[in-house]
């Protein structure tokens, strides 16, 4: 069901159930603080379960969500904004355009649907208007044209529905995907989608689908082998289709160090075909969240070059093959939850979630808890342009 309607909301906090981490390493021996490298440069502080950083079209301001609810600030100021209420439970949220977000989540009346609401800046209250109802997945369209959402038909099916900037639906798709659409993304033209599914009575999303958006007409472009799932959303570049995916061991290995689950980065053509691992990040290379860079030609990924390296983001340049450290990550634990990174709308940098090590000893300190950083999860911006890591570039 797909719904307009104004409604007030009220306070809460969860995490969404696709948010994971790669763990960090054992401390380096003597290092007092881990940091993430030169350049890199914090966006938020203190306490709070943070996620879904968004910048907004002119770069000026950045969103996310802290402990469910939504905040966004201006990007060189600590200046917080409050858009919902805390008991509002959001697990991602997007500008639309300079003065407005969407965003998916739920409220204490939703036990167990979500919604996408729309919010504008400057509207003195925190009021949000509902758009749709039983939403799996949603996806801003290019050029703030609008939005695709995802809607829930039963177990074993999902429709699309188009909105409008004024979040006004105007399309309901009559043709529906066979199976739980679980993440999706624009083509760089927004005529279609790639969508990650998950089929009637499989548990693991094993295909990517194309769905037109002008003709209403979908196909299978590819699906994947010996029960593996895929991670987060698929990326739609100018060199094609790029995705994470991977298969539980079963037995994982006593080190919790995030190897129980390799995932892989793979490529396959617009055209479709049998998905094969990404050229130019090594056949070791463990891979997690991903992001298509503004002009479709590079990708952001934080993973690690082997299973027992530490976490870092990289940038591939998706015509070259070339794949380069941006960070100089040895002990900060880095969120991969699927929306918790995210490209400057310049393509200059590109912004994480992160934290310090956890100590296993109680500390006391004696700065306010407002002020310290590397204690809990907090937005960075890392350098991607101009950053100088040559001696971190990778060695094939």
């Amino acid at each position: 069901m797909v719904l307009s309607v104004a409604a007030t909301l009220v306070v809460g906090c969860a995490h969404s159930e696709q948010d994971v981490s790669i763990a960090p390493l054992a401390p380096a021996s003597g290092r007092v603080d881990p940091g993430l490298g030169p350049g890199t440069r914090a966006l938020s502080s203190g306490p709070g379960y943070k996620g879904s950083p968004s910048w907004s079209p002119d770069g000026g301001r950045i969103a996310f969500t802290v402990d469910g609810y939504v905040v966004d600030k201006p990007a060189d100021s600590g200046e917080l904004r409050r858009w919902t209420t805390r008991d509002f439970v959001a697990e991602d949220t997007e500008w639309i355009s300079d003065d407005t977000l969407v965003m998916l989540g739920a409220t204490p009346s939703e036990k167990t649907s979500r919604s996408v609401y729309r919010a504008r800046a400057g509207e003195g209250s925190l009021e949000l208007e509902k758009v749709a109802t039983g939403v799996l997945a949603m996806s801003p369209l290019p050029d703030g044209e609008g939005l695709v959402v995802v809607l829930g038909n039963g177990a074993y099916e999902s429709g699309l529905a188009l909105t409008r900037a004024d979040g006004k639906v105007y399309r309901l798709y009559t043709n529906p995907v066979g199976g739980r659409v679980m993440a999706l993304s624009p083509s760089p033209d927004g005529k279609e989608v790639i969508m990650a599914v998950r089929p009637p009575g499989d548990l693991k999303t094993s295909e990517l689908r194309v769905f037109d958006l002008r003709k209403g007409s979908q196909k299978e472009i590819t699906r994947l082998d010996g029960n593996q799932e895929i991670l987060g959303t698929p990326q739609w570049t100018k060199q094609g289709l790029y995705f994470v995916a991977g298969k539980e061991q079963a037995s994982p290995p006593v080190d919790r160090d995030g190897s129980d689950t390799l995932y892989n980065l793979y490529h396959v053509s617009t055209d479709g075909g049998a998905p094969k691992p990404a050229p130019g990040v090594g056949e070791d290379f463990v891979a997690a969240s991903i992001r298509v860079s503004p002009d479709g030609g590079r990708l952001a990924v934080i993973g690690r070059l082997n299973p027992k390296a530490p976490a870092n983001v990289y940038v591939l340049d998706l015509r070259t093959e070339d794949l380069k450290a941006v960070t100089t990550n040895e002990d900060m634990e880095i969120k991969t939850g699927p929306d918790d990174l995210a490209w400057s709308p310049g393509g200059k940098s590109v912004a994480i979630v992160a934290r310090g090590t956890p100590s296993t000893e109680p500390e006391v300190r004696a700065a306010p808890a407002s002020s310290l950083l590397k204690d809990f999860y907090n937005l960075y911006e890392i350098p991607v342009e101009g950053n100088d890591l040559a001696d971190e570039e990778i060695q094939r």
